[in-house]
Formats: C-alpha cells, structure tokens, sequence
C-alpha cells in the first residue's frame, strides 16, 4: 500500500512481463534446465505423451539445451526429488527435508489405513530392504484394492497401494523411473547425508514455512482463493490468516489490477522488478512463439491466467470427444508476455512428423500472411525440437 493506504495499482502488462519473464518464457533461451528447474522451484509430472510428456514441454518452451531423460537422469543421480507439490511434481534433492511437515501429516492420517494391509506392507518394506530398489511391477499380487484413482471399483494392486501410501507417508521414496513406471526404496537410503540430517531433524513447524516461501516462489503473483495455496491442505479461513501475517512481515505486498476478479499479492522483494516494466509490451512477432502444454507452471492457476492474461483455457482431455471444443490436448501459444491462441497437435512417430489438427487465434490476433509465414516457421523448429522432421497442417480457410 502507499502512504495514503491505498493498494498499489500495477498494470495486467506489467504482471505479464513479470511472470513470462521469472519462468524463463520472455528473452532468450541460454538457461540451463538446472537453473530452470531451480528457480521455478518445481516441474509438474504427467505420463501423457501426445506431443512429449508435460515435463519435458516445460523444459523445451525455455531452453535451447533441453535434452530427452533429463528428469530420469537427475531422478537416478539424486539430483531431484519426486513428491507432491503443485500435484506430482520434480523439486531439486535439496528441498525434500521441507516436505516433512506434509508426510507427517499424511503419516497421522494414513496409518490405520496402513495397518489394514499389515501382511502386505511387511513383505514388502522386507524385499526392498533385502532387493534393493524395485518397480511396483516386480510385487505379484493379484488382490485388488480401491486406489487414489480408482472411482467405481477397486483396480489397484494390493502391493502398489502399499508402496503409494509408504512414500506419502515418507517411508519410501520414488528413487528411479523405467518409462512410466517409479522404482521405490526405503527413503533412507541413497539420501545424501545433509539432507538425509537435515530431514530428520527439522521441525514440521519449519519445514511447513519453508514450503510456503517456496510455493511463494513458484506463484509469485499469490491469489487466496487457490486451493494449493502453501501447497498444503489448508482452509480458506487458515490462507487468509497466512496472507495477512506475511503481509504484517512484509513478505507480501497487496496490490489493485483493474478489471481483475480475484484480489492479488506479489513479493515485496520484487516490487521494484515489477514496476520496472512498461504497460505497453512488444510486438507478438518480436519474440518466438512457446507451445506451453495444459500443465506448464505458468498455467497452473486457471482463474488467475483470466485475470491477468485475458485467456480462457481447459485442459479437454479428460472430457468426452463431443464436449471438446477443440481438442485432447491443446496447448496454449505464448508470444511474448501475451498468450494469443491455441494448438491443438500430436506426434506421429510413424511420419516423423508434428501433426496439427487446428490453431485458434484469440479475437484481437491478426491473421495476415505475414503472421502465418511466422507461425510455420515457429512451428518447423518446434518439431525440430522435439526430433521430428516436418509439421503436418490443415487448410488453410481464408
């Protein structure tokens, strides 16, 4: 607030620039994905492959030195971390002590639920701690139980189930992957030794700020209502109550965005970074396009990309066909700070080629020649990116 205690008004141009630029998506593309993975603070995982998996699209629309198994290298050389955050997600190595707070919690909650497979988790905490590390594919079982997913009727292995509830519960970890499949370990072991100390020791009452403050990070522009605010499973009484304490340290500054639903804060700390940019942005075609997919970090908080971007956007691949308005994955364009359509496209491996079925442009984009022969040559080194050799697109309607 100012000094006459009004909010501080920053422009929809301003918090675009900001955010576009804090995820690596404004400029140019030299960061490594070290670097990326480090300031974005985390990168959600999803096993859909239509164009490439989510965590690798991230990756791809930011940086030139993306390159294919990176997460399962980092995940393999302990580099990084596997758990829950915005959802299942990668975070580096060095944050997993934070997450203490979380596990203890689903510890209390999932215990007796734990107890009622005793036979079942006993055999398998002895293999792993005899074996070594495993797949839930190495467990035969043909027990079936109602799963995190399962909506009608049980289809979860007995012995997934185990291993999904031990590594909510901190007891094993995710320490590989073998495609889709996650190999598990006792979480012990192959921790490095500070973090392994610092794990054991902190207090949850710690662990749970530091993981706001990386939440905090990860955000940046903080909206109350989100219901993974903290990334934790708190009420909306308890968020406000959160907010309002960061505000009185100074942590969060409350600001006024005309014509926004929702109320924002940002990071005092960037306050200036943020005043620093114009409120009038370049022109679309001054940057590269980013093909960003329906999970990105940049997309994770839809009613906040309608604020600020103007752009309404739904992930369709859960809906049936007939109710998709445009397609199973379509992902949003970015060019600049400014999201100007979307593309719906797939990899067809059998061609070698990027097939696109539809681009919609938002209303205010102009179609012309110009802007086409850009977005072909946009997209010809995307699929060059993702190791296809040319675009498949529809006709053109004039």
């Amino acid at each position: 607030m100012d000094e006459a205690g009004k909010l501080l008004a920053v422009t929809k141009a301003q918090l675009r620039q900001y955010l576009t630029s804090c995820q690596f998506l404004l400029g140019s593309a030299e960061a490594s994905p070290e670097h990326i993975l480090q300031t974005l603070e985390c990168i959600q995982l999803d096993p859909v492959s239509l164009v490439d998996r989510n965590q690798n699209l991230v990756l791809q629309a930011r940086t030139k030195h993306f390159s294919p198994g990176i997460f399962d290298e980092w995940l393999t050389n302990g580099q990084t971390v596997e758990y829950e955050a915005n959802a299942a997600s990668l975070m580096p190595m060095a944050d997993f002590p934070i997450l203490k707070g979380v596990q203890r919690r689903l510890y209390k909650s999932l215990e007796p639920e734990l107890h009622q497979l005793g036979p079942v988790v006993d055999e398998v905490l002895r293999r792993l701690e005899t074996e070594g590390p495993l797949t839930s594919r190495a467990f035969d079982s043909t027990h079936k139980v109602a799963g995190y997913w399962d909506n009608q009727s049980p289809n979860t292995k007995v012995t997934s189930h185990a291993l999904n509830l031990l590594r909510d519960m901190g007891i094993l970890r995710v320490v590989a992957r073998e495609g889709n499949q996650r190999v598990f370990d006792l979480t012990w072991r192959g921790l490095p030794e500070a973090v392994r100390r610092r794990w054991e020791t902190i207090p949850e009452a710690e662990a749970d700020q530091l993981l706001l403050q990386k939440y905090l990070r990860a955000y940046r522009v903080i909206d109350v209502s989100d219901p993974r605010f903290g990334w934790r499973a708190l009420t909306l009484a308890e968020r406000w109550g959160q907010v309002s304490c960061l505000v009185s340290q100074d942590v969060l500054t409350p600001i006024s965005v005309e014509n926004a639903e929702r109320r924002y804060w940002i990071l005092t700390s960037d306050l200036d970074r943020i005043l620093a940019y114009s409120s009038s942005e370049p022109d679309i075609d001054a940057q590269p396009l980013r093909f960003l997919p329906p999970l990105d970090n940049l997309l994770w908080r839809r009613p906040r990309l309608q604020d600020l971007f103007e752009f309404s956007y739904t992930w369709e691949i859960y809906l049936p066909a007939a109710k998709r308005r445009y397609g199973p994955y379509v992902m949003p364009i970015l060019a600049g700070s400014r999201l100007v359509g979307r593309i719906d496209a797939k990899r067809d491996n059998a061609q070698n080629q990027l097939s696109v079925s539809g681009i919609w442009w938002e209303s205010w984009v102009s179609d012309s020649k110009h802007w086409r022969r850009f977005v072909l040559d946009q997209l010809g080194g995307w699929a060059k990116r993702l190791g296809l050799t040319s675009v498949a697109m529809p006709p053109h309607r004039e």
